[in-house]
């Protein structure tokens, strides 16, 4: 199979789940296909990075071609991320040509396949936590969901198959009126998952990680934590202002792009806390699944498929009080308990198997 794969943008260069999506799909993908292109970008108006780096971060596959496309955004006015990201898709189609119809699979992440609609046979399209079209919360949530709808609505109808990270995400396909869905979940690096658990001593400790975007909840955490009754430790990853509560023990310690050294403070920690109004499958549940935490998260997307009573606290979004709860409520969890079965679901969700029962469809 020769497959053609869509980014837009490859950590560390560019940080998020969907990033990190894409470089281990092609990484892992590299060893059982005939030959795969990547297009990528870097950060908005900037080169992308060096042809020779992006191979050293896959590992240098023999089999694997890389192109890089600036991904061009000017604009600060409603709907400028829209307008970008059509233009970096028409900028994809024109890198790629006059060899789209050798490929025999191109794989779009988020609206990175716009311009590739009705051009080839086998478009699938995977615009992850479909946040657009899950709840908002504020009055500029909605106006900005609600921009984002129309291409994301033509994208699901008009592509050949439609990737479900799994839990609500595939009712919400269903409901739009997608008919090819293929249900493939994200994935975690069975490097990292770790066999054993240690008991730490003296109160619990939580650990948040997000960018600073409304959707991520922290606000939630925050006012959660001024109404807990039981003393935390919080350690917060992620681009967010140092503040204190009383009587907790809040440490900041601002963006890391180092992989090993999130995973230093993960394994510092009890629990991970991820209070987001919507979701996708979050990276980081499975990361710090893979490291034996229990979770508290809000039931969105497809987080019901990794939390339950098992291994955390699944609770509503948006509410304060269901996140005191869940805080007080972790503190007579079974620790133990929820680490081994964390370890042992995880197992599930590792990219060798990922990718293969995802080729399993086109072959």
């Amino acid at each position: 199979m020769k497959l053609l794969f869509l980014s837009d943008g490859l950590p560390p260069f560019v940080l998020g789940g969907m990033q990190q999506h894409s470089l281990m799909m092609v990484k892992h993908l590299a060893p059982l296909v005939e030959e795969i292109t990547l297009l990528y970008c870097g950060l908005p108006n900037e080169s992308p990075p060096q042809a020779s780096v992006v191979l050293k971060l896959l590992g240098n596959p023999e089999n694997v071609k890389v192109i890089g496309v600036e991904f061009q955004d000017n604009s600060f006015l409603p709907g400028h991320y829209v307008r970008a990201s059509i233009h970096y898709s028409s900028k994809l189609l024109f890198a790629i040509k006059k060899s789209l119809s050798s490929y025999d699979l191109v794989y779009a992440q988020g609206f990175t396949g716009y311009a590739f609609l009705g051009r080839h046979d086998n478009l699938v399209s995977n615009l992850h936590g479909l946040n657009m079209f899950q709840k908002a919360f504020s009055i500029r949530e909605l106006i900005e969901k609600t921009i984002l709808r129309k291409i994301a609505r033509i994208i699901l109808l008009k592509s050949s198959y439609c990737i479900s990270l799994g839990g609500k995400l595939t009712d919400i396909l269903l409901g739009l009126g997608v008919e090819r869905i293929i249900v493939s979940p994200n994935g975690v690096d069975d490097k990292w998952i770790y066999n054993s658990w240690t008991k730490k001593e003296g109160k619990i400790r939580l650990v948040f990680i997000g960018r600073n975007d409304t959707m991520k909840g922290f606000s939630i955490l925050l006012e959660s934590l001024e109404q807990s009754k039981d003393r935390v430790s919080l350690d917060v990853i992620g681009p967010w202002p140092e503040i204190k509560i009383t009587p907790h023990d809040l440490s900041f310690y601002g963006e890391i792009k180092s992989k090993e050294r999130v995973f230093e403070i993960i394994d510092n920690a009890d629990v991970l806390v991820v209070p987001s109004l919507s979701e996708g499958m979050p990276t980081v549940i499975l990361e710090a699944m893979a490291r034996g935490k229990a979770i508290i998260a809000t039931d969105v997307g497809a987080v019901s498929d990794l939390v339950s009573d098992e291994n955390g606290v699944l609770i509503e979004p948006g509410s304060v009080e269901a996140m005191t709860h869940a805080i007080e409520k972790i503190n007579t969890l079974d620790l133990q308990k929820a680490s081994i079965a964390s370890i042992q679901h995880v197992k599930k969700f590792v990219w060798q198997r990922v990718v293969k029962n995802l080729l399993k469809e086109f072959i």
